[in-house]
């Protein structure tokens, strides 16, 4: 079966890649997506169901290939158990975020991490850092709204992603 390229550009895919944990399939995985002209934009890897397997969570560009393409080519990567495109399934992501504020600290400052969620991590007359975590789209809103407030750093976590639960067969 031939998939048809198209001309447009795609938005980064979701990948869900069940893999056995041996050593370098870090690397043949990267490698099967960078040889295949697709951007990997981000990696978390965890562990898997059962022992010898790990989990990935990739977000690749395609590009102008078809969204399908890098699921299709992992797939056939020997130490490949399973892949899943996440991408349209109510995925849920979270990331984390920290924080870091230099003196004089804005009066507000305090208030307004309160607002967000964060907690404060540590405080010295040298620096607050502030940590925060929730979906992708509220830590990007976070720093944007902290940034007037003297933001001096920010250091963040790549996303991971649970699917929607499956429904139970009576």
């Amino acid at each position: 079966m031939s998939i048809p390229v198209t001309g447009a550009a795609t938005s980064p895919r979701l990948l869900c890649v069940l893999v056995e944990d041996r050593p370098g399939i870090l690397q043949r995985v990267t490698n099967c997506v960078g040889r295949r002209g697709h951007r990997l934009v981000s990696c978390a890897v965890a562990e898997g169901p059962e022992e010898g397997a790990l989990r990935l969570w990739l977000r690749v560009d395609t590009g102008v290939q078809p969204p399908e393409q890098a699921a299709l080519q992992l797939r056939k990567l020997i130490d490949v158990v399973a892949v899943e495109d996440l991408t349209e399934t109510g995925v849920t992501e979270w990331t984390f975020g920290l924080f870091e504020f230099r003196p004089p600290f804005a009066r507000e400052l305090e208030s307004e991490l309160g607002n967000w969620g964060a907690q404060l991590v540590e405080r010295s007359p040298e620096r607050l850092v502030a940590a925060l975590s929730g979906p992708p789209a509220v830590l990007d809103a976070a720093q944007t709204a902290l940034a007037g407030l003297g933001l001096r750093d920010f250091a963040r976590g790549r996303p991971i992603a649970l699917q929607p639960a499956m429904p139970q067969e009576a």
